[in-house]
């Protein structure tokens, strides 16, 4: 990305396209998706957005749950922290995401299932940095963004300081943790909310955390990780909208939408979650099994 972007601007151009674009659901869902693995990488869990879209779409289990591995925590917590940070916002496709997505897995039940431990450990900071992040007086500029999340950072270090931390599980078992793991991702993935409550972008950009794993040192130091973000990868996020825009364009002249069909509806949900198992198909666009069967077979002739 050329040293010359202003990240303002990049932010401006993606959120003014998506006000209006054809293709602001799929890519709210793909973004999301891409969102919820930059934070699962920044927790050293690394993931592909792809691998969270499988799970969603019904096409595997959660991402590494069961591979075996000595991870530090659950991708299926972070997805739910990630989502749950960004219920703030209640604008009209927002809220048709999080209807479409509910319908599909819900996030807080999956995670008491398979990251109840982590539930437990990570989920008092979470609610305090949420609340932090919801806190009124933040002006529109990266400098007030990066003030708060210099508060924030102080409070994750200070949580830093108790050495031993011991639950017990529902079925008896007492399980302690080591406070050794990073926890500055429970800061950034507050990022694309704070954009929205700070009225730099109309709406939640999702897929706008930033790739850090560490604290920074100061606010200054905040305020560049979030520019940085904005700057490389705003104007990805822009060209997938695009992209988007013109694959849903494709399918509506294709597919006619109807008051009775739902083939046109599958085909744009198929954008975003190509994976997108009958079962499934049939739950997000309220039709039988054998309805949502038939609209694949028209979706691959």
């Amino acid at each position: 990305m050329p040293a010359t972007t202003d990240p303002l601007l990049e932010l401006g151009r993606l959120d003014g396209r998506l006000a209006h674009s054809p293709a602001r659901v799929a890519w709210t869902i793909r973004a999301r998706f891409e969102g919820a693995a930059r934070s699962a990488c920044n927790a050293g869990v690394p993931i592909d957005a792809n691998h969270i879209e499988a799970w969603f779409a019904g096409s595997g289990l959660p991402p590494r749950s069961g591979e075996g591995r000595n991870d530090p925590l659950s991708v299926v917590a972070i997805v739910h922290y990630f989502l749950e940070s960004l219920e703030p916002d209640r604008g009209p496709h927002a809220r048709q995401v999080r209807r479409l997505l509910g319908s599909l897995i819900d996030p807080e039940r999956e995670a008491a299932i398979w990251a109840n431990a982590d539930l437990v450990h990570y989920g008092p900071l979470w609610r305090a940095l949420r609340r932090m992040a919801e806190e009124p007086d933040l002006e529109p500029t990266l400098a007030s963004i990066g003030a708060r999340m210099a508060e924030m950072g102080r409070l994750i270090d200070r949580s830093a300081d108790h050495t031993r931390l011991v639950a017990w599980l529902p079925d008896g078992r007492e399980i302690a943790f080591n406070h050794d793991h990073p926890k500055a991702w429970l800061a950034y993935l507050m990022v694309p909310a704070m954009l929205r409550r700070s009225g730099l972008s109309a709406h939640t950009l999702p897929s706008l955390v930033p790739r850090q794993k560490f604290l920074c040192g100061s606010a200054k130091e905040w305020t560049a990780a979030v520019a940085d973000c904005i700057a490389e990868q705003a104007p990805a996020a822009y060209r997938s909208l695009c992209r988007m825009e013109r694959d849903v364009g494709d399918l509506r002249t294709r597919f006619q939408r109807t008051r009775r069909s739902r083939l046109a509806e599958a085909a744009e949900l198929r954008v975003a979650l190509p994976s997108l198992t009958r079962n499934k198909l049939a739950i997000a666009v309220n039709v039988t099994p054998a309805g949502a069967g038939y609209l694949m077979r028209q979706l691959e002739r």
